[in-house]
């Protein structure tokens, strides 16, 4: 585990009562890379796993960190962040539940992950997941197929800092968001916001001051509404998809 994770993880074998039945039961399994297994293979998976509890800003591994666990989003969210050579943070994604991290065909981990919010991670041990997806080659494609996703996500994100408006920016990021919260059956209107505006400013390129410029002015363009500070109404869809598309 990272350095933060080794002094701060709190990892708990949960089951629940009788034999296999996390895997069945599981909020995410539907979204997860484990969908495409059937009742044999989760039952075999089930007794692999771990889940381990999160506190809000607590750090789960750090780039350079041994890549020994694959981790599932239970519940929460997570940020991924690199270091800047001169020192500055570069958020480069964000992981929320069904979505997965720690994936690395490194032998240490390539980005810094922490918790955004209280969260609860599926964890198992690499040698594992190679195992499992040597033997059931389902759950290998289910795997290529949310990298891949993850690898579209990373070139959108490259285009985006980009660009030079603010609110295509936002729009863009916001329209993401929308887009995977429908993607893994999460509550849409309102859209909550796991991220602070300091995480949008550093993930999308801009300040802190410009992100919240950016939302008053697209809420005073009745494009989104503000009910509270972590929580966001789409006014106009259409408006928002036109913005985004710059």
């Amino acid at each position: 585990m990272g350095k933060g994770a080794r002094t701060g993880m709190n990892c708990d074998r949960t089951r629940a009562s009788g034999a296999n039945v996390y895997c069945f039961d599981c909020v995410v399994h539907t979204r997860a890379f484990c969908a495409a297994l059937d009742s044999a293979a989760l039952a075999k998976l089930e007794t692999l796993q771990s889940v381990v509890e999160l506190q809000s800003e607590e750090t789960m591994f750090m780039e350079g960190d041994r890549a020994v666990s694959f981790f599932t989003v239970l519940t929460g969210a997570l940020r991924i962040s690199k270091l800047l050579p001169d020192g500055r943070r570069q958020i480069t994604g964000f992981v929320l539940p069904g979505e997965f991290v720690g994936l690395s065909a490194e032998e240490t981990y390539v980005d810094h992950a922490e918790a955004l919010t209280d969260a609860s991670v599926c964890r198992f041990a690499m040698s594992d997941l190679r195992r499992i997806g040597a033997e059931y080659p389902e759950m290998g494609g289910q795997l290529l197929a949310m990298t891949n996703t993850i690898l579209t996500r990373a070139r959108e994100h490259m285009l985006l800092l980009g660009r030079m408006k603010a609110p295509e920016k936002l729009a863009s990021f916001l329209v993401g968001l929308l887009n995977r919260a429908e993607a893994t059956e999460q509550p849409t209107d309102p859209l909550a916001l796991p991220v602070s505006r300091a995480d949008i400013a550093d993930y999308l390129g801009l300040t802190i001051e410009t992100v919240s410029r950016t939302f008053t002015q697209l809420r005073s363009d009745a494009i989104i509404a503000l009910p509270e500070r972590n929580l966001v109404r789409v006014v106009d869809g259409e408006a928002l998809a036109q913005l985004a598309e710059g």
